[in-house]
């Protein structure tokens, strides 16, 4: 990564959150696409182009153009390579497990790449949604639900605001934590807005 990205891009003290800053990044990542990839790779770790293809329900090859881009502007990492069939193949991750955008959205250069991000989650939640559907295991209620969406509307004083917020900390926490490889995939998607 070169001297500009480095700087424009904050790692926490642990090297876990990677906080993307610089506007190049930033407009990178603001494609279903990419994001999608950056995603896949933070959620599940090290993959080669073929897994990440299977993943998103893609084929490889729509993918290579968005890889290029994700590692010229740092966003993905090659990883080194692995022998499948007697045919190597790249390995790439991202930089850090969690790629956090919350500081970039508190600039309010940022506001326009901030709604093409917004546009992007969005897009790729309907596609979410919509796979989830036709999986046979998706269950709607109880405690094992992985399948759900709901808009809400609510007026918080400081003290539920406070709360409400911690919460979706907690959430991201859980979906940070270790993945358990035979467990369901779920994706999880919040848009969070002030009203009049």
């Amino acid at each position: 990564m070169d001297r500009l990205k480095q700087s424009a891009s904050e790692t926490d003290d642990q090297g876990e959150t990677m906080w993307i800053l610089d506007p190049v990044q930033l407009r990178c990542l603001a494609s279903a696409a990419r994001l999608d990839i950056v995603d896949q790779l933070a959620g599940h770790g090290t993959m080669s182009i073929s897994e990440l293809g299977k993943a998103l329900g893609r084929e490889p090859s729509s993918l290579y153009h968005h890889m290029r881009q994700l590692l010229t502007h740092g966003l993905v990492l090659e990883d080194g390579t692995r022998t499948v069939n007697r045919r190597v193949e790249k390995l790439y991750r991202t930089p850090s497990r969690r790629m956090r955008l919350r500081k970039a959205l508190a600039d309010p250069a940022n506001a326009d790449i901030m709604r093409d991000h917004v546009r992007a989650l969005l897009r790729q939640a309907e596609r979410d949604f919509v796979a989830g559907q036709k999986l046979p295991g998706a269950a709607v209620e109880g405690p094992d639900k992985t399948l759900g969406f709901a808009r809400l509307v609510s007026r918080m004083d400081a003290e539920r605001l406070e709360r409400f917020n911690a919460l979706l900390e907690q959430m991201a926490e859980l979906m940070w934590e270790e993945n358990e490889p035979d467990a369901p995939g779920i994706t999880f998607t919040w848009v969070l807005a002030p009203t009049e």
